[in-house]
């Protein structure tokens, strides 16, 4: 399995554990139309996505469906969407985004 040029991985702080299930959508560089999506998997990782694509240089933004993903464990959340956008300058790296999250917050950082 090759793995795709972006992927991501959430951490649920509150538990310490993988984030399982959560949706996931890619987007085109500057656009609004969505290039791929998917689940994270039991890791809490989004290592294939649905299309498979090549990148451009842009804007890329990765949408997590985290409302949802609370509210199928009974608990509420303060940022039902989080929207996550990074700059792909070098269409030869991997660009990897994860994502730490809380019902009350949540941080990224450009992982490898």
């Amino acid at each position: 399995m090759n793995k795709p040029p972006i992927t991501t991985h959430i951490l649920n702080l509150e538990t310490g554990k993988p984030a399982a299930e959560v949706g996931v959508t890619l987007y085109e560089p500057d656009s609004a139309a969505p290039l791929a999506s998917a689940k994270t998997d039991t890791d809490g990782r989004v290592l294939q996505w649905d299309n498979a694509f090549m990148l451009t240089t842009g804007f890329y933004r990765l949408h997590f469906a985290v409302g949802d993903w609370f509210a199928k464990r009974g608990q509420g959340c303060f940022y039902p969407e989080i929207l996550i956008t990074f700059h792909v300058a070098d269409v030869d790296q991997h660009y990897h985004v994860p994502l730490l999250l809380n019902a009350f917050g949540y941080s990224t950082y450009r992982g490898s």
